[in-house]
């Protein structure tokens, strides 16, 4: 379960903030089989509820061994929208996520590079906020035992963010800044909280 709060909304200068609140729940086990997460969004909060859509994903291990493991998954979005969601129509990617562990000094850094390619995730121009297909990428690094650090781009923007795990409580915060270099002039600062459970 999580919450974001993100200013301005949408990217859009003067537009104020917003937030959304998210929920999730897996099945299935993706080191011997299929893992699913069915998840369920509610965009905004001004009235809480008026709009959100659900979402479905599903991950399976491709290979493990020594200090690394690579992943395969899929997910579909924007399901059986309500509210303002209804107008946008759903959204598809499929990626491979690849894990490995390298050695520095008597501590081992943990990495996860991401690539993969989506429906509606890159920004055409600056300002106009026109939505197409395309690749991504990402990466993300463990800097300590509890926080990590990542970066990830489209064809178009760059995001940076910065997690922290609270220790023993299963709640963690994470800090992004989605399109880092305003190229497409949709800057966005979020803040979520997570709890799992």
């Amino acid at each position: 379960m999580g919450a974001t709060y993100a200013t301005p909304r949408g990217g859009v200068l003067g537009a104020g903030g917003d937030g959304d609140i998210v929920a999730g729940y897996s099945i299935g086990n993706p080191l011997d089989a299929v893992s699913v997460t069915i998840g369920l969004a509610l965009t905004g909060t001004i009235p809480l509820g008026d709009a959100g859509s659900f979402s479905l994903t599903a991950s399976r291990l491709l290979q493990a061994g020594g200090n690394t493991a690579t992943f395969f998954g899929v997910s579909a979005s924007n399901l059986l929208p309500w509210g303002v969601n209804a107008r946008r129509s759903e959204q598809y990617s499929g990626y491979v996520s690849h894990l490995v562990g390298v050695k520095a000094g008597s501590v081992e850094i943990p990495l996860q590079f991401v690539l993969g390619y989506g429906t509606d995730n890159t920004r055409d121009s600056a300002g106009a906020g026109q939505l197409s297909d395309g690749a991504f990428a990402g990466i993300g690094i463990g800097v300590s035992e509890n926080t990590s650090v990542s970066v990830s781009a489209t064809r178009t923007q760059m995001n940076v963010g910065m997690s922290y795990a609270i220790p023993r409580t299963g709640l963690s915060a994470t800090l992004g800044v989605m399109d880092a270099t305003d190229n497409t002039d949709r800057r966005q600062v979020s803040f979520s909280v997570a709890y799992g459970f």
